[in-house]
């Protein structure tokens, strides 16, 4: 089951966007905060991230860049240091 981060300061927003995603049988994590989201995708792997570009404490934008540092740029390098 794919798993689907929400991340948006409007509950009312938050909640209707995993009503419908949940509907669809996918599973949701849902964050309030960009400090929430990290914290989240640090427990448990995700698939797609739906994120809102203004939240209290940072922008979509540079929590998307954070998102893919974090699960990306680790594996990167491995491959950068041996590609065989």
């Amino acid at each position: 089951m794919a798993v689907v981060l929400v991340v948006d300061d409007e509950k009312e927003i938050a909640q209707l966007l995993e009503v419908c995603l949940k509907s669809e049988g996918f599973e949701t994590i849902v964050c309030h905060t960009a400090h929430q989201a990290l914290q989240a995708i640090g427990q448990q792997k995700i698939d797609l991230a739906i994120l809102d570009v203004m939240l209290p404490d940072g922008d979509g934008f540079s929590l998307c860049r954070e998102i893919w540092f974090r699960r990306f740029a680790g594996k990167c390098w491995e491959l950068w240091q041996n590609p065989f």
